[in-house]
């Protein structure tokens, strides 16, 4: 497994923690491109891959590239939490938002968002969700953890959970 593939699962749970208030039992289901045959790692669907902050990790292959999923197993529920896996949007930094058609429906006010991947980088962080809209999510900054959006556009690697 790569190094910023097992660094995402932690800033996963780290981020993920604010939101379930607690973490302490269950399991990740993780997939990514680097977990496949001629990337150099060839895990089997459902291969233990490591821990993260002392939840097991393992791979899943019937999810999304870059996607994680909290499975809590002693209440049979999984929490989904990739909510996009950026493709054609952009960042703009005069209204502090990310537009992609059709995704900017997955958050409401208050949402923590968290974002890894950015092209250039200057946009990854953690942010708070604003206005939304079918089309974009308003990104607010959230004092000594986020960077300011900036201008950015393109953007095919970005990954918000």
């Amino acid at each position: 497994m790569l190094r910023s593939d097992h660094v995402r699962a932690i800033e996963f749970v780290i981020h993920k923690k604010r939101m379930l208030k607690e973490i302490k039992r269950g399991k990740l289901d993780m997939d990514a491109a680097g977990f496949v045959a001629g990337s150099g790692y060839d895990f089997a669907d459902n291969a233990f891959l490591g821990t993260v902050l002392g939840l097991k990790l393992q791979r899943s292959d019937a999810l999304a590239d870059n996607h994680i999923d909290y499975v809590d197993e002693l209440e049979s529920a999984t929490y989904a939490t990739t909510n996009l896996i950026a493709a054609a949007g952009a960042f703009t930094g005069a209204t502090y938002r990310y537009t992609e058609n059709t995704h900017g429906a997955g958050w409401t006010a208050g949402d923590l968002i968290n974002i890894t991947g950015s092209t250039l980088g200057s946009n990854n962080g953690t942010f708070l969700a604003g206005v939304t809209d079918v089309n974009y999510v308003e990104l607010t900054a959230l004092p000594g953890e986020s960077v300011a959006v900036v201008d950015e556009a393109a953007v095919a690697t970005s990954i918000f959970i």
